[in-house]
């Protein structure tokens, strides 16, 4: 011994390789006799005096560099000393008292916890709260509107084609054919709460008559279509009447037209029928649900089902979304959990040590890293509550990202406690923490602070997602480096005394299960070898260089993706393959071309129409020329009036309401329900009005937001309405903000969020070279992930956002990992290349794998969600991977940082 303990003190570490052999190479007696008790306390005074010549040794080498380090390197080396004996401490702490430190963990997730239960979480699955930013003009003119329209009505089509394809069906069998359906409808009903609810208690009226929107509303009867002629006369008619004395726009009921040379109609491919229906929506559990309205679509939906013989129908209910996109969502639940069973599985199998038979298994300590990732989600979960942060859907996707991250932090802890050689538990324990406790901080709190920072988005579903994933990477931090420390102490426990994984009460022989198993020649697991290889491939400059120009290459097609990237959103993604809405979409982009959502222009009750509706004539006026708007469709009831009380005359301030009142009674009941009075039996006053239009049809999302700007600019600029008395609103306008700011909302917030990564990296790891590398590879990693995703044919929308945010998320880790790994090696630059990749290279390849096996399982999903999450975490694992494993090592070991002083 003190041979060995002279030669260290001389430098010639060599003298004591049998002694490091002796340490490293075989496993620690089981028991102690008491008969021989000298070999144990050798052993424990030569690992003492090893860990002091080692302490002296680099504190010595750390004495010579000294005066050759920058004041950034002795600032790094003040930092990670500081923050590791802090780690260190903790670490200690965990193992020699690890059923308190599981204990206090659990109870403080219970503390947590239990705001689940006090207040409960608010759930919240409306769009217009999730995805609309709450200060935009959309959402005020939304609650104006409902205070005096509510949500009035639910909608159902059905689109009727020939089997024959593109046959003329304005004919008398096609339109007896669409009357046949008309009927069906009109003789619906359904039994609820013990009565018979029928299609006119349903059905939304206008005046007198249920409001229907068809070719059919242009004849008097069934007769009026026996021959082709009375159908051609009907509908060359210039403007088409309906019975009711409106107007009919025919490409709004018929698709697929044809024309002759007097551009009058020839025939139609496709024939439509529109029905609404009133809303009994009332808010559940955070969303709108209407029971009644749900049951009788789905008689509706049977009806349409069952076209003539000879016909083809698609159809839309209003509930046909949420059930199609739900179905959709539900039948990859099971492949999801498939996902989450692979991860586990990894996880377990690269943890253990199956050279040590049925004692090396860790399933036990896997299964515990999984329960303190749950008690993080239960934690986030409960303090949200407690903080009144409402649930929406999206945190479904947060423990897959909470599980990515929790299962790295668990690769990290274990590689760097299976790589500590020192024997007291204890000790090792708080090196082992010392080290990977670092490391995981880097990640963790550079996650904490980008999704804290990401939480100032204006768009409230991803808000609230932010404080979620904040708070829950947090609290899987803190579980990690307690819960998961002492139960690995614990099992190592269980190890020392040859005891099963799982059934601490059966002995286990530590002994390989099988030959493939058995220790080899070499202490180096495959993957370690295998990454050393890598490390060693990237040590020629020839390679070096070729490095930096693929990865420059790839990063030049990335910014080339982005540039050509688009806001898009189109509600068909969210449908799955086969559902009978894919045929209804298809039919109405391909015959309806001209006539878009709907929109309405109203007034507000400072507006004197009494006095002067000169003003709304000219609203009106501009409403109808306006380029995005389809003048024949435009109902207006103050053009009609105007008409009537001119022809009328004698109509003054003092009764033009009374005067109008009468009219909409009788010649204008068609327009009842557009103007709101004061008193509904002896009106005085207006409160309020509206008229009816559709913008044309735009087909990506940026069309749509220019007809919404531009109507707005159009109304704004009408004589006398300076004070917003008159304003435009369509329902789907709520999605056209959201389309109008996201893509600001991205780029504001992956900005911020890098720059919050670039200062957590700055104050954890310091050392500028490897900052400077770091933040590179994690800033190319994600012009790459949102190029590639352009060229995968993905576009900016609600779903990618969230996608986006959490890459970011994963991305970290594969470069801080490596990056802080880096500054805890010595040797030449090259060396440390490989010292780094077969240490934390290891286990940043574990992490990564883990979520890759399950990420291939989404790959099969019908989903627009699942398959966009796989796409997504696709491009991020392997774009991380290769960034992390072999430009960022590359890159390190040409600007050359310097390790910290307590580096080996």
């Amino acid at each position: 011994i003190h041979t060995c303990a002279a030669s260290r003190q001389s430098s010639t570490p060599h003298l004591c390789a049998m002694d490091d052999f002796t340490k490293t190479s075989f496993p620690r007696p089981q028991t102690a006799t008491r008969a021989a008790p000298a070999p144990s306390v050798v052993v424990a005074t030569l690992a003492s005096e090893k860990v002091d010549q080692k302490a002296q040794h680099h504190a010595a080498a750390s004495d010579d560099d000294a005066s050759s380090r920058s004041r950034a390197s002795r600032l790094a080396n003040g930092v990670n000393n500081v923050l590791g004996a802090k780690f260190y401490a903790l670490g200690r702490l965990s193992a020699r008292y690890p059923w308190r430190m599981i204990a206090a963990s659990w109870m403080f997730a219970v503390l947590l916890s239990a705001g689940l239960g006090a207040r409960g979480l608010k759930n919240e699955n409306r769009s217009e709260k999730l995805w609309v930013p709450s200060n935009t003009q959309a959402q005020g003119d939304k609650t104006y509107v409902d205070t005096y329209y509510g949500s009035e009505t639910r909608f159902a089509q059905v689109v009727l084609k020939s089997t024959t394809a593109g046959e003329n069906i304005l004919t008398p069998a096609g339109l007896d054919a669409l009357n046949t359906v008309i009927t069906a409808v009109r003789a619906a009903s359904i039994t609820w709460e013990g009565s018979t609810y029928s299609y006119t208690d349903h059905c939304y009226r206008t005046g007198s008559n249920c409001w229907e929107s068809n070719v059919l509303t242009a004849f008097a009867s069934a007769a009026a279509w026996d021959t082709q002629s009375e159908i051609d006369t009907a509908l060359t008619a210039s403007p088409i009447t309906n019975q009711d004395g409106s107007t009919l726009y025919l490409e709004k009921v018929a698709g697929g037209l044809t024309y002759n040379s007097a551009s009058a109609p020839t025939g139609a491919v496709a024939l439509s029928a529109t029905f609404l229906f009133t809303n009994n929506e009332e808010l559940v559990s955070g969303d709108m649900v209407d029971k009644k309205g749900d049951a009788f679509d789905t008689e509706l939906l049977k009806i349409f089902a069952e076209p003539p013989t000879g016909f083809e129908a698609s159809y839309v209910t209003d509930r046909s979304f949420g059930d199609e996109f739900g179905g959709a969502i539900n039948a990859d639940l099971l492949k999801l959990q498939i996902a989450l069973f692979l991860i586990l599985a990894y996880a377990a199998a690269t943890l253990s040590k199956w050279n040590l038979g049925c004692v090396g298994s860790r399933v036990g300590v896997t299964f515990a890293g999984i329960v303190s990732i749950g008690m993080a989600i239960a934690s986030a979960y409960g303090l949200c509550a407690y903080l009144g942060l409402f649930f929406s859907p999206l945190m479904n996707v947060l423990p897959f990202l909470l599980l990515g991250i929790g299962v790295d932090d668990m690769f990290v802890i274990v590689n760097a406690y299976d790589n500590e050689v020192s024997r007291d538990p204890v000790e090792r324990m708080g090196q082992s923490l010392r080290s990977s406790g670092m490391s995981i901080t880097v990640t963790s709190l550079t996650d904490v602070v980008a999704f804290l920072i990401g939480s100032s988005t204006s768009l409230p579903a991803l808000r609230n997602f932010c404080f979620y994933a904040a708070l829950g990477i947090f609290f899987d931090y803190v579980y990690q480096v307690t819960f998961f420390t002492a139960f690995l102490t614990l099992d190592e426990r269980r190890k020392a005394n040859n005891k099963g994984d799982c059934f601490f009460c059966l002995d286990c022989p530590p002994q390989a299960c099988c030959r493939c198993c058995s220790p080899g020649k070499s202490e180096k697991s495959i993957l370690q070898r295998g990454m050393g290889r890598l490390g060693s491939g990237l040590r020629h400059r020839v390679v070096k260089y070729s490095v930096l120009v693929f990865f420059t290459v790839i990063t030049i097609m990335g910014i080339i993706g982005c540039v050509k990237m688009e806001v898009d959103a189109d509600v068909n993604n969210f449908i799955p393959d086969g559902s009978y809405l894919k045929g209804w979409f298809a039919d109405s982009d391909t015959y309806f071309t001209e006539s878009g959502d709907s929109v309405e222009l109203y007034s507000k009750a400072t507006l004197d129409l009494a006095a002067d509706d000169a003003k709304l004539r000219a609203a009106s006026a501009a409403f109808k020329a306006n380029d995005y708007i389809v003048e024949n469709t435009v109902r207006s009831w103050v053009d009609d009036f105007y008409t009537y009380r001119t022809a009328l005359g004698g109509v003054t301030s003092a009764n033009y309401v009374s005067t109008l009142n009468t009219w909409l009674a009788n010649a204008g009941a068609r327009y009842l329900n557009d103007v709101v009075f004061d008193d509904e039996t002896s009106p005085t006053s207006i409160t309020t009005t509206r008229i009816h239009g559709n913008h044309v049809k735009a087909i990506k999302s940026k069309a749509s937001v220019t007809a919404m700007d531009s109507l707005r600019a159009d109304i704004a600029a009408v004589s006398g309405n300076e004070n917003g008395v008159i304003f435009a609103y369509g329902r789907s306008w709520l999605d056209y903000e959201q389309y109008k700011t996201i893509d600001a909302e991205a780029i504001r917030n992956i900005s911020v969020t890098l720059a919050a990564c670039l200062a957590i990296i700055t104050i954890l790891i310091v050392d500028p070279k490897t900052v400077f590398a770091v933040f590179l590879a994690l800033s190319m990693i994600f012009v790459n992930i949102v190029g590639f995703m352009h060229f995968w044919g993905l576009s900016i929308d609600s779903v990618t956002v969230i996608m986006l945010v959490i890459a970011l998320g994963l991305a970290v880790d594969y470069s801080a990992h490596i990056g802080r790994a880096y500054l805890e090696k010595r040797g030449t630059p090259d060396e440390r290349i490989v010292r780094t990749l077969e240490d934390m290279g290891v286990a940043v390849w574990n992490g990564a794998m883990s979520t890759f096996m399950a990420v291939m399982i989404l790959g099969s999903s019908s989903s627009y969600v699942f398959m966009t999450f796989f796409k997504q975490l696709f491009l991020c694992i392997t774009l991380g991977l290769a960034h992390g494993l072999i430009f960022l090592p590359v890159l390190l070991s040409l600007l050359k940082p310097a390790p910290y002083a307590e580096a080996r």
